[in-house]
């Protein structure tokens, strides 16, 4: 980030991996003022308001898919009992990323799944499919998230509470 700016980071994290909830102005409830332009939010994954686990699908979607970004869907097509198409939401793509800076994070992805946090995720073991992924927790205990992917799927899951609660675990 101190190569390319973190306003730079920034923009480029909301307008080409679709973080649509990242935000350069928000006030705090104690009247603090908060941006997701800094070195945490951009680094780390702790955003001032979060990211939603479908726009955090979409960007990692970018990895499997050879850097091309593709926001996120909830169906392809949709067919009537003839066979008639009647739903189409075929996507618009755009190439985000180099080959380079792909082959880098997905090796780094697929090292957590194989021997990071992310072993559970892991597929190849028990299924002979590739995985890579990412885990987080924040300070205190207030979220839990995983993004992953294989070849074929992306998946983001996200435990916690809307009200920043700290999780207890029985």
């Amino acid at each position: 980030l101190d190569t390319i700016t973190t306003e730079y980071g920034y923009e480029f994290a909301k307008e080409k991996f679709g973080l649509t909830t990242l935000t350069d102005h928000y006030e705090a409830s104690d009247g603090r003022i908060l941006s997701d332009i800094n070195y945490g939010p951009l680094a780390m994954g702790a955003q001032t308001i979060g990211v939603t686990v479908r726009d955090m699908s979409s960007a990692f979607a970018t990895f499997a898919n050879d850097g091309m970004y593709r926001k996120g869907r909830t169906f392809t097509k949709v067919y009537d009992s003839n066979g008639e198409l009647i739903l189409d939401n075929t996507q618009e793509k755009e190439q985000i990323l180099s080959k380079k800076t792909v082959d880098y994070m997905n090796y780094c992805l697929t090292d957590a799944t194989n021997e990071g946090t992310g072993t559970e995720a892991n597929l190849f073991y028990s299924h002979g499919i590739t995985t890579a992924g990412k885990t987080g927790t924040t300070t205190s205990m207030r979220d839990y998230y995983f993004a992953g992917y294989t070849p074929d799927f992306v998946a983001c899951c996200w435990y916690g509470y809307d009200n920043n609660k700290t999780i207890t675990i029985d």
